[in-house]
């Protein structure tokens, strides 16, 4: 477990003061920051959801969590498995916002630890093209059509890269529906230069949820976008080659979910109800919901994330997905890999929606961060894989 005194350096620390808690008993209700303390501090110390209770003036309130008990175990029981250094996995429930599981593991400790999923000291990576896609999708600039050249390998970023060259050799070109599902930095970074303005991104990443305040129970990390200026840093920043912008895994799910929601990002929510001790209800987590961006651009944006499964960076760990499943669901993801971020490590993301062809209601969205230190212990895309073939096969069967 990192240390309180480090964490409490980088603001990961807090104070849990429980005396401000107040209760205005004529209406039942119990104020927000009450429930905040009460979360943060449970949360930060690992044992939240053994502490569903909160005891104010001599009188108990109980708490009610979003979690899926037995998608829970199951996590948990993989993380276990694969032991990776340390991990994050969220599962949200996408017309909901219910967090169905939120999951941090270190390796070191052998322990379980809440708050990772809700941390915001992660680089993006790739994951941001999602939000670059969208912004060049949004004003018709860019369609999965638009063809690109490129020189040098597409998971580099060198300012080179970025000029045009006639009669250059080793020129390649691609579309921008396969550069997003390769991951290809190049494509990306002159897609960005050519066709969006660092303002524009800016506006769209707050859209899609950076630089606020996501949830209203936790004091999540707000993920982090700072505007970049033009030219080489532009194409840094929208191709997620930059360790500026930094997400948490809760954001990382969400960013599928608004996808899969046709445009519409579902406020993620944790604790559901306060339950006072005469069984009323003393603060309910109402349903929010908001449209980011078109319907037009989510469709399209789910066949560059079908491509990344089907034939991109994604494709050899969906296929031992099992053919019932697979051919009963529609699925989409991105992948992304960057080294940094505290903890100091190299991430490994993947995003993915997978909604049922049958009961689009009952689609879900997952995130896994592993941050791994010397050598690789599962991919984060495998772990994506089993999660969803067991909440399908096991949860949610699919007929």
């Amino acid at each position: 477990m990192l240390g309180l005194s480090v964490l409490a350096t980088i603001g990961y620390y807090a104070t849990y003061k429980e005396e401000v808690a107040q209760i205005t008993k004529d209406q039942q209700k119990i104020e927000l920051s009450t429930l905040k303390n009460h979360v943060n501090y449970h949360l930060k110390e690992s044992n939240l959801y053994e502490n569903t209770s909160i005891d104010i003036d001599g009188e108990k309130y109980s708490l009610e969590f979003s979690i899926d008990d037995a998608l829970d175990k199951y996590v948990k029981k993989r993380l276990r498995y694969y032991r990776p250094d340390m991990a994050a996995i969220v599962v949200l429930e996408n017309k909901t916002g219910k967090i169905l599981t939120a999951v941090g593991y270190d390796r070191k400790e052998k322990t379980f630890n809440d708050y990772l999923p809700f941390s915001g000291t992660h680089p993006s990576a790739s994951i941001f093209k999602i939000v670059t896609t969208a912004e060049l999708f949004e004003d018709g600039e860019v369609s999965p059509d638009s063809e690109f050249n490129f020189r040098g390998k597409g998971t580099t970023l060198y300012k080179y890269q970025l000029k045009e060259k006639k009669n250059a050799r080793w020129v390649r070109h691609m579309s921008f529906e396969k550069a997003f599902a390769y991951s290809n930095n190049v494509v990306f970074g002159k897609a960005a230069i050519e066709n969006t303005t660092p303002f524009e991104l800016k506006e769209m990443a707050e859209r899609l949820g950076f630089n606020q305040e996501l949830m209203e129970e936790v004091s999540i990390s707000k993920s982090t976008f700072i505007m970049p200026e033009s030219g080489y840093n532009l194409a840094e920043i929208a191709s997620g080659f930059n360790k500026d912008t930094q997400m948490s895994p809760v954001h990382c799910a969400l960013l599928s979910s608004v996808v899969a929601n046709d445009g519409v990002l579902t406020y993620p929510r944790l604790v559901t109800k306060v339950i006072d001790n005469q069984s009323h209800i003393a603060w309910e987590n109402e349903k929010h919901t908001k449209q980011v961006i078109k319907k037009e651009v989510s469709d399209e944006l789910k066949e560059l994330m079908r491509a990344t499964i089907d034939k991109g960076t994604a494709r050899r760990k969906f296929r031992s997905l099992k053919k019932s499943i697979k051919n009963n669901l529609d699925i989409g993801g991105k992948t992304g890999s960057i080294t940094g971020g505290f903890p100091f490590g190299k991430r490994d993301w993947f995003t993915s929606f997978a909604i049922p062809l049958d009961k689009p209601d009952e689609g879900i969205s997952v995130c896994v961060m592993n941050i791994n230190f010397k050598k690789w212990y599962v991919k984060s895309a495998r772990l994506a894989q089993e999660i969803i073939q067991y909440y399908y096969r096991d949860i949610k069967k699919l007929e």
